[in-house]
């Protein structure tokens, strides 16, 4: 989107979503930006409440994510 430096707004996103670490969130190391959105794949337990570890954590960053479409790949393990 513009005006928002995606690659340094999914260095924060990984620095601030860290999870519980009996969850092992792991986050890729780079990020894939395609039109404008940022893609990114990330694992975490299957017994984590996604909700709870990764997007309550997103909705507190609302001002710095409001204006970029970021799209999940998320494996359960």
């Amino acid at each position: 989107c513009e005006g928002v430096d995606a690659v340094a707004l999914y260095a924060k996103i990984k620095a601030e979503i860290t999870s519980q670490p009996e969850y092992k969130l792991k986050w890729d190391d780079e990020c894939k930006i395609e039109d404008g959105r940022i893609r990114v794949s990330f694992s975490i337990s299957s017994e984590a409440d996604f909700d709870e570890e990764v997007m309550e954590v997103l909705e507190m960053m609302e001002d710095e994510v409001a204006r970029q479409e970021i799209i999940f790949q998320c494996v359960m393990e």
